[in-house]
């Protein structure tokens, strides 16, 4: 853990902190860590989700022209 004398306040903050050494901002507020983690999972999956969909989408147009193709063929 690193010292007291090793980190300032952050002005206008009452849970961040610089760490003197490497120039970090460090948020010492365990509930706030919580929310931003949270955020970043639900983002995370958000964006899986989307890729997912596209994938779905870029085969279903696949598909779809596949048919289009038969489809042609059996008028013809």
């Amino acid at each position: 853990m690193m010292k007291d004398e090793e980190r300032v306040k952050v002005e206008g903050s009452a849970s961040m902190y610089k760490d003197l050494s490497t120039g970090v901002i460090i948020n010492t507020n365990v509930e706030e860590i919580k929310q931003a983690r949270l955020r970043k999972k639900a983002k995370i999956a958000r964006k899986s989700q989307e890729k997912a969909l596209k994938n779905e989408v870029t085969d279903l147009r696949s598909e779809l022209s596949e048919l289009k193709e038969l489809i042609k063929k059996l008028v013809d």
